[in-house]
């Protein structure tokens, strides 16, 4: 089955009905922004710039590690935008889809969380990450790789990617793969996709109360079991040379 991409005004209409919980409280989202800030732990960025920011949980995650970085966040969706500005008030947000447009101004660190397979033109994308990527930077993509399920397409996956394709694609825009984590098995993939797939993606969406939240606290104990080697959800970091222009 072909995906196609889904619409800034759909993304803005998925924010609206309660995507900011699942990204605050849910397993998958707060293991990424542990590996996030794990991969970001030996550099002293000043600048931060999260692309696709959506509620702006990762962005605040990683300027409380990086006390002195100043933040700012992308985003196509103007109610995302607004729900970041809540959770980051320090930080600055902008509307701009990466995968036409580029800030003129470049960050010492550069991220984007499960963004890119939601992006048609995810190479014009990257292209445009690694510009506004300030030379010496870093650059930390992650998505998901291996089969789709029916309910990532749902919310708007285009591709998932093969393996070392992403990498590829950051090196095709001027960039040097450092460190490579490939995340997730078993737990969260394949069982706690196939789970979802099953369940439609229900529950997923919407105010998360006690029950789901510590349903959700159980499973993040149990993704700590996951391996950092192995599995379908990864994080590439690349650094811009010096001598890249």
């Amino acid at each position: 089955m072909t995906a196609t991409p889904i619409s800034a005004e759909a993304y803005d209409d998925l924010w609206a009905a309660g995507w900011d919980d699942t990204r605050l409280y849910g397993p998958m989202a707060r293991h990424s922004r542990r590996i996030f800030a794990s991969l970001s732990a030996d550099l002293s960025p000043t600048s931060i710039l999260d692309v696709g920011c959506g509620e702006g949980s990762l962005l605040s995650a990683l300027m409380k590690e990086h006390s002195d970085a100043i933040g700012t966040g992308l985003e196509v969706s103007d109610h995302a935008i607004a729900l970041a500005e809540k959770v980051v008030p320090s930080a600055s947000f902008k509307n701009c889809d990466v995968a036409t447009n580029a800030l003129l101004e470049t960050f010492d660190l550069v991220v984007s969380a499960d963004v890119v397979e939601h992006i048609a033109d995810d190479t014009t994308a990257i292209q445009n990450m690694a510009a506004m990527t300030a030379p010496g930077g870093r650059l930390i993509i992650s998505t998901l790789q291996g089969r789709m399920r029916n309910f990532e397409r749902q919310v708007g996956h285009v591709r998932n990617y093969a393996p070392h394709e992403l990498e590829r694609k950051i090196e095709s825009a001027g960039l040097k793969i450092e460190r490579v984590v490939a995340w997730g098995w078993p737990f969260y993939s394949p069982l706690y996709r196939d789970l979802l797939d099953m369940m439609d993606n229900k529950g997923t969406m919407g105010s998360f109360g006690l029950i789901r939240k510590t349903i959700c606290h159980i499973l993040y104990g149990l993704f700590l079991l996951n391996r950092s080697t192995k599995g379908d959800y990864i994080f590439v970091r690349a650094v811009k040379e010096h001598d890249n222009g």
